[in-house]
């Protein structure tokens, strides 16, 4: 489905009348599992760099001091195009005021892009794992500080704020949400076999989901949850914000 800053989603908050079984209010500070399959708009993130020296979109963000998923474009010491999938996250330190920015990233190259990315993000205790095409890294994360207020963003980082949206321009296919590490076996599922892995693991109520989609069934204000949670990403608008 294609995302442009007229077509951006999140979560609402609060879950007044228990419609959905598991909001996504912690995750991120909790162990989970986030995959998603995305296209950035060449032409949008060349237009982006004559901006600014390194482009940022957000694909999964909770707002404050962001953390999620991001893809950025600028330029390396030579002048060539670089690319940078990368997971982000803002760590407590010693100083109460001061808090430290982390993240883990991937440079993939501009064919990888064109063709789309598969992306996993696995927190497992105090590791982080980032999984670009099959490629994995791997890093320390604890100390994360408190997003339980923030919301949570599908194709932006933050529409409450003209300075830090950061938009993404482009095609988000697929998008999984759960607390817990998904195994290696329904990761892949999830990428080959949709209708297979929403039959076997998003409508099984033992496991802890949060959200599921393949974008292919949206009306003009949501995008339905395949997962037994339904728990729907909910369309920006001003409108229902003012």
């Amino acid at each position: 489905m294609k995302i442009n800053k007229e077509n951006t989603y999140l979560f609402l908050k609060g879950n007044k009348n228990k419609l959905v079984f598991n909001p996504p209010d912690d995750v991120i500070t909790t162990d989970f599992t986030l995959m998603m399959r995305f296209t950035p708009d060449k032409d949008y993130y060349l237009e982006g760099m004559k901006k600014e020296p390194f482009f940022t979109q957000g694909l999964f963000s909770k707002n404050g001091k962001h953390i999620g998923l991001f893809f950025t474009a600028g330029k390396d010491e030579i002048n060539n195009i670089l690319l940078k999938v990368s997971f982000e996250w803002w760590k407590k330190t010693d100083n109460p005021d001061v808090d430290e920015v982390k993240s883990i990233d991937f440079y993939p190259s501009i064919e990888e892009v064109e063709k789309g990315l598969d992306v996993v993000v696995i927190k497992n205790k105090n590791s982080i794992e980032l999984i670009v095409n099959g490629k994995t890294k791997t890093a320390e994360m604890k100390d994360v500080i408190d997003y339980s207020y923030s919301y949570t963003w599908v194709g932006c980082a933050n529409r409450l704020s003209p300075e830090y949206q950061h938009i993404f321009e482009g095609e988000i296919n697929l998008l999984h949400l759960q607390e817990k590490v998904l195994d290696s076996d329904n990761i892949n599922l999830f990428f080959n076999d949709y209708n297979k892995f929403v039959k076997e693991v998003s409508q099984n109520m033992n496991n802890t989901i949060m959200f599921t989609s393949n974008f292919e069934e949206v009306s003009p204000y949501k995008v339905k949850d395949h997962s037994y949670n339904n728990n729907h990403l909910i369309k920006f608008s001003k409108q229902w914000l003012n």
